[in-house]
Parts: C-alpha cells; structure tokens; sequence
C-alpha cells in the first residue's frame, strides 16, 4: 500500500483551543489528495490491518510537515471487513 506524500509548505498547530491547519497551494492540494486516498482506499487491501480495525496514518513534524507542528493522525472511521463506524463518531446513524 503506497499513499501519495505530502509535498509544498504544510503547518498543523493548535493555538487558543483550536487546531490550525495552514499551507502553500501546493501542500493543501497534497494534504487534499491524502484525505482522498484515505476515504476512497480499499481496505480489504490492507493485509496487516486485521478485521474490525480501522485504518490510520500518522504525519510528523519534521519528516512529513513544518517542524513547529504537532504530530497528526489521519483515521478512518468505518472499520474493516464490517464497516462499523468508530463509537462516539458524529455522523452516526
């Protein structure tokens, strides 16, 4: 499994209780085309993630975004082989 890497200038702070998420064109594009790949990925492909898990990625300051950023964890919600969505999610139905 390859997901598309994140290029250009991207910052991920919180500051005063809020998350912000700030880039040049090209890194919110890149951020854009990861999010994509993530929801749109098939996770019966992920032979390591086992059934009912639900598939995550981690972006770090430094190696993947500006160094003064906080570390980052991309989830989907929709659990593998049920697709039972992650208790306490809005959106539930």
């Amino acid at each position: 499994m390859r997901f598309p890497k994140l290029t250009g200038g991207i910052s991920i702070t919180d500051e005063a209780g809020k998350v912000i998420i700030a880039g040049d064109p090209e890194g919110l594009r890149s951020l854009g085309r990861l999010l994509i790949w993530l929801g749109e990925e098939d996770l019966e492909k992920w032979p390591y993630l086992p059934p009912g898990g639900h598939a995550h990625l981690h972006i770090y300051p430094k190696d993947d975004i500006s160094e003064g950023s906080r570390e980052v964890e991309l989830m989907r919600l929709d659990a593998k082989g049920t697709g039972e969505m992650r208790e306490g999610a809005k959106g539930d139905t």
